[in-house]
C-alpha cells in the first residue's frame, strides 16, 4: 500500500537523483539522495562530511528515516489536524519541497495548507517559491522552479479530502434540539 512515506521517497529519488560520493551543494555535503547525513553499515547516521562514500541500500534507509523526520517538522509547522485529511500525494509532494529546501519557510503556503484545498497549495507552492534562490544560477533557479511545478501537479491531482467538519457542526444544534424536545414532550 503507497502512502506518504514511500510515495515521498519515490519523488526524492527520482527529483534528487543518486551520489555515492558527498557532494557539496549549496550550503552542506550531500550524499546518497540529497542528504546532509549517511546513514553507516551498522544504521547509525551521522552528518556527511568531504570524503563520504555509500550505496543505494544505506542511501534508502537514511531517505526512509529523513522522510519521516520531514514530516514531523512539517506537522509542527502546520499542525495535525490540518496535515491529517490531506491526501497522502499532497502530503509527499509538501514532504518533497521541505526535504529540497530544508524545511517549509513560506508563511502563505502553510496558511494555504491550512485551507486544505489542493489548487490554493498547489498556487501557492508556485506563487511562494517563484522568486527564491537568487543567488544560484539560472539554470538551477530554473530546475527548481520546474520541480516545483511537478510538486504543485501532482497535488492538484490528488484527490481533494472530503471535509467532515460541516457535519461536526451541524450535529450540536440537532442533538440540542432533541433533547429540547425530549425534555418538553
Amino acid at each position: 500500500m503507497e502512502n506518504q512515506y514511500t510515495y515521498g521517497a519515490e519523488l526524492l529519488k527520482r527529483y534528487e537523483g543518486f551520489n555515492k560520493t558527498a557532494v557539496w551543494d549549496v550550503a552542506a555535503w550531500r550524499i546518497g539522495y540529497g542528504s546532509g547525513t549517511i546513514t553507516l553499515d551498522n544504521g547509525t547516521y551521522r552528518t556527511t562530511k568531504k570524503g563520504d562514500v555509500t550505496t543505494k541500500e544505506n542511501a534508502t534507509k537514511d531517505l526512509t528515516r529523513r522522510v519521516k523526520e520531514f514530516e514531523k517538522k512539517l506537522i509542527k509547522k502546520i499542525g495535525a489536524e490540518y496535515w491529517e485529511p490531506l491526501n497522502y500525494k499532497v502530503k509527499a509532494a509538501l514532504i518533497s519541497y521541505a526535504y529540497n529546501y530544508g524545511n517549509i519557510i513560506h508563511s502563505k503556503l502553510i496558511e494555504a495548507i491550512k485551507t486544505g484545498n489542493n489548487k490554493i497549495i498547489a498556487n501557492s507552492l508556485i506563487k511562494e517559491t517563484y522568486n527564491d534562490n537568487k543567488k544560484l544560477s539560472a539554470d538551477i533557479r530554473q530546475a527548481l522552479r520546474n520541480r516545483r511545478a511537478k510538486e504543485a501537479k501532482i497535488i492538484n491531482e490528488a484527490p481533494q479530502p472530503k471535509k467532515k467538519t460541516a457535519f461536526k457542526y451541524l450535529a450540536i444544534p440537532l442533538v440540542l434540539f432533541g433533547a429540547y424536545y425530549l425534555i418538553k414532550k
